[in-house]
């Protein structure tokens, strides 16, 4: 490749990126709004905007389209429009009714199942804000579970919770978009004694809707899958390491068992 086909290469990779925004703005913006006006025509249409909108972003000025020469160097594409699409569907999904959560699922795992699983443990899931969509993407595809090392560094910022919560809490109780990339796993990060001394802090200051989903998620990931023979010492370990306000929610969520049959999605 001749130094001038690689410049061209190199601004069309840059402008590419430059864009992602714009399209996630153009194409998911509309779709989002859809997503609560008529969310069964939107669920329908979410592979299909996630497509359209990184078709968009990688189209360069001559109309040549190289989204599949940059997403097969850097392994996927840029985040940007991914997390627009799974958080947009986020908003609506703790208010969708069970074949609609599962309908929107099957699509956004039809998004990850194309995409190596490293990659989507990096730069997908990550960025997954609702608590009950990234716990059944996770019940359902444990490998894309992104662990909760991005709330660990971030708390290491912090040298306590009230410089956190000035921080990254607002005065509803729920985090700063401009600061944490995944609600869930922030929360998740603060309240596991593993890794925090801070769960009752953040239990007194959270949102007690989004507390509730963040709740149910925890339990979705920690049992939803766990055999019977298995139950007893997962409980053991539920118990050793979460809040006793959560813990005293443990049986009662257990029951309601409100996340997806991970069955149907093998």
């Amino acid at each position: 490749m001749n130094p001038k086909d690689i410049e061209k290469l190199q601004k069309g990779i840059q402008r590419a990126f430059d864009t992602h925004d714009a399209a996630a703005f153009v194409h998911v913006g509309p779709f989002a709004e859809m997503l609560k006006d008529n969310p069964d025509r939107a669920i329908d249409m979410i592979f299909e905007v996630y497509n359209k909108a990184l078709d968009d972003a990688y189209t360069d000025d001559e109309g040549k389209n190289v989204r599949a020469f940059i997403e097969s160097i850097a392994g996927g594409p840029h985040e940007a429009i991914p997390s627009a699409v799974y958080n947009a569907v986020g908003e609506v999904y703790p208010y969708l009714e069970r074949p609609q959560k599962d309908k929107a699922l099957r699509r956004v795992l039809n998004i990850l199942d194309g995409i190596n699983y490293v990659y989507v443990q990096n730069s997908h899931t990550p960025f997954i804000r609702e608590p009950l969509l990234l716990a059944d993407i996770s019940v359902c595809r444990w490998l894309y579970w992104p662990g909760v090392e991005d709330g660990i560094g971030l708390m290491k910022k912090y040298s306590t919770f009230e410089e956190l919560k000035d921080e990254t809490i607002d005065e509803r109780g729920l985090f700063r978009r401009d600061r944490v990339r995944s609600d869930f796993v922030l929360a998740t990060a603060l309240m596991h004694g593993k890794y925090s001394q801070w769960g009752d802090n953040y239990i007194d200051v959270a949102n007690p809707t989004f507390l509730d989903r963040v709740f149910k998620g925890i339990v979705a990931v920690d049992f939803a899958r766990v055999p019977q023979e298995k139950l007893e010492s997962r409980l053991k370990e539920f118990h050793e390491v979460w809040p006793e306000r959560f813990k005293q929610r443990l049986d009662s969520i257990r029951q309601e068992k409100d996340w997806v049959d991970y069955t149907k999605f093998s």
